[in-house]
Order: C-alpha cells, then sequence, then structure tokens
C-alpha cells in the first residue's frame, strides 16, 4: 500500500499545525481534532483527491487520477 499521506507533528501546548507552503505543488493538509492527528498530501494533478469520513473521524483519503487527452 502506498504512503502517499505524511503524519504532521501537533504542537499540543497550542494545538497547532504548521506546514510551508511548497511552490509549484497543491498539498491537502487534513487536520482530526477528533483523533488529534494531521497528515499532509499531494494532491493529484488531474482528478480528484477525496477525504473520507466515518463517524465523525477521518477515515482513508482516496486519490482517483486521470490523464489529459
Amino acid at each position: 500500500m502506498s504512503k502517499r499521506a505524511q503524519e504532521l507533528q501537533i504542537d499540543i501546548d497550542n494545538m497547532i499545525v504548521s506546514h510551508p507552503v511548497v511552490p509549484g505543488k497543491v498539498l491537502v493538509i487534513v487536520v482530526d481534532g477528533v483523533q488529534g492527528k494531521a497528515k499532509v498530501a499531494e494532491a493529484v494533478e488531474h482528478g480528484y483527491t477525496i477525504i473520507e469520513t466515518a463517524k465523525g473521524k477521518t477515515a482513508r483519503i482516496k486519490y482517483e487520477e486521470s490523464e489529459l487527452f
């Protein structure tokens, strides 16, 4: 299984997540306050990056890619 999403560190004292802007990339940052987790993933170039939830928690990130003709 591919690990496209990388876990981000959370400043527990201030409950803050930080990540730099990366020139030339579209990044999706998912912050789940229920589970106390944060992840960053690069969005697909053409297609959908879908954040799926279940029972109020982040369950998975789906990537649906296509190619321009």
